[in-house]
């Protein structure tokens, strides 16, 4: 996938919070701007706040750039939804693929698709340089301070913030969105070196893992298990799934779809082929929080 064009920044050094996301689908879904002059009063935050749920309504690809809601956001956070208040960590991992593979927060569609094919650990500089590379490649150079940034709000992201300086903000501790995946830790053995390890990961439901395989537009019905580890936007780099935790979740998918998905495995040849015609995109998941609920 090549962006349009790298977007860094957006969210005024605001973590997405835990409530933020719904909170900008009900305020969208009841007519709201976040143009408005009582924007302020209707979410409830600072105006700085208001622009960074914006920023990240569309980082996660719940609205496009008109702030019109998509029809995942009215899938995952409409009353009727399958997880409106964001309680299962499922959602939390289909957003977490939502943020990497719409790439409107560039840092982290690169740092999961490919810095970490270059390597599981990696240090601020080394990040730095590594999007400098890309940006120039481009011709869309990158300001220091706003990188800078960017990183910082990535880092927190996915660690506390107390886990890089030792010093511990008691609100983002329990409110970033995306810390409790336990994606990325920090190592301060050698200097701040970042870890983004391929695991198994038996706690991400192999129901996401299904729908994001079906979800990606450069897999036909036959998939090559490499597509499905180091392919743009595959399970394996957005999931950091080592190749025992794939073949796991490829295991539960057929044991529930055994007509519709085969696994082959010629020659060292080995194959996942889809029948993407019997199997709905949305029940996938539904079928998941159903048996959650």
């Amino acid at each position: 996938m090549l962006l349009d064009r790298l977007i860094f920044q957006g969210h005024d050094t605001f973590l997405c919070r835990n409530n933020w996301l719904k909170k900008g689908y009900d305020f969208i879904q009841a007519g709201g701007n976040f143009n408005d002059a009582d924007a302020v009063v209707q979410l409830g935050v600072g105006k700085n706040m208001v622009t960074a749920i914006r920023y990240w309504m569309k980082a996660f690809g719940l609205t496009d750039e008109a702030d019109t809601l998509q029809p995942v956001a009215h899938e995952l956070l409409h009353s009727e939804g399958f997880d409106p208040y964001i309680e299962d960590n499922a959602t939390l991992w289909y957003l977490h693929y939502l943020l990497v593979r719409t790439g409107r927060a560039s840092l982290y569609h690169y740092v999961f698709n490919e810095l970490r094919k270059d390597g599981f650990s990696f240090s601020r500089a080394q990040l730095q340089h590594f999007i400098n590379r890309k940006s120039a490649e481009r011709g869309n150079p990158v300001n220091e301070n706003t990188l800078e940034s960017d990183i910082t709000v990535f880092v927190r992201s996915y660690a506390p913030s107390g886990k890089e300086n030792g010093k511990v903000d008691i609100e983002e501790e329990s409110t970033g969105l995306l810390q409790d995946l336990g994606l990325l830790t920090v190592n301060k053995n050698e200097g701040i070196r970042y870890h983004i390890e391929n695991l198994e990961r038996p706690e991400l439901p192999w129901q996401v893992v299904l729908r994001v395989i079906l979800e990606n537009e450069a897999y036909g019905e036959s998939i090559s298990f490499t597509d499905l580890e180091v392919a743009p936007d595959s399970p394996g780099l957005v999931f950091a799934l080592n190749e025992k935790g794939l073949f796991y979740k490829i295991e539960e998918m057929m044991a529930e779809y055994p007509a519709a998905i085969v696994y082959s495995s010629t020659a060292g040849n080995r194959v996942l082929t889809i029948k993407k015609d019997q199997i709905d995109l949305t029940e996938v998941l539904r079928e998941y929080y159903g048996q959650t609920v």
